[in-house]
């Protein structure tokens, strides 16, 4: 986008391009008459309030700079955890919400508490998963040398009957 336009027509460029929106669309969005944002976008208001640009930014997610001066990012960025955000990602139920909530009005002494009591739980749970697939491990192998041993039995028995004169492999039987 060509930064040289003027606070005007990154309005306008912003609702059909961007934001691909009516103007009655957007006027109702941010609270202004479909009639003022027309005259905004046709340069009949020769200033753009405050009021409209924060709203705009606030409503849209949009650069109070790049709206103002067309230099930088058109979009804002948030560095911020929003829970909201994070709870319609991972698609928490009402219930995980309100545990959330409740978590973060608890007093900083209780969350710390709180925080070593469920450190201990999942090491101990990392710890149980970790001896469970260790002896797992062990048990495969217990029962892979027991099968070698088995075999290696086997194999010399065998020998030990193909070597037995014929009579006697018949009694060994």
């Amino acid at each position: 986008m060509n930064s040289n336009l003027d606070i005007h027509e990154r309005i306008k460029y912003l609702r059909e391009k961007v934001l691909k929106l009516k103007q009655s669309e957007m006027s109702l969005k941010i609270g202004l008459k479909q009639g003022s944002l027309s005259d905004i976008e046709r340069r009949k208001t020769k200033t753009v309030t405050d009021r409209i640009i924060k709203d705009i930014s606030r409503e849209f997610n949009i650069s109070e700079n790049w709206l103002r001066t067309g230099k930088g990012e058109m979009f804002i960025t948030s560095d911020t955890f929003s829970l909201d955000e994070q709870a319609k990602k991972n698609n928490l139920t009402d219930l995980e919400i309100a545990i959330m909530r409740s978590y973060m009005n608890l007093d900083r002494e209780i969350r710390e508490k709180l925080m070593d009591e469920l450190e201990m739980i999942f090491k101990i749970s990392n710890e149980t998963a970790a001896t469970t697939e260790e002896k797992s491990i062990d048990a495969e192998i217990e029962a892979e040398l027991e099968a070698y041993r088995k075999e290696l039995e086997a194999e010399k028995k065998g020998k030990t009957l193909s070597a037995l004169p014929k009579s006697k492999r018949k009694e060994s039987s």
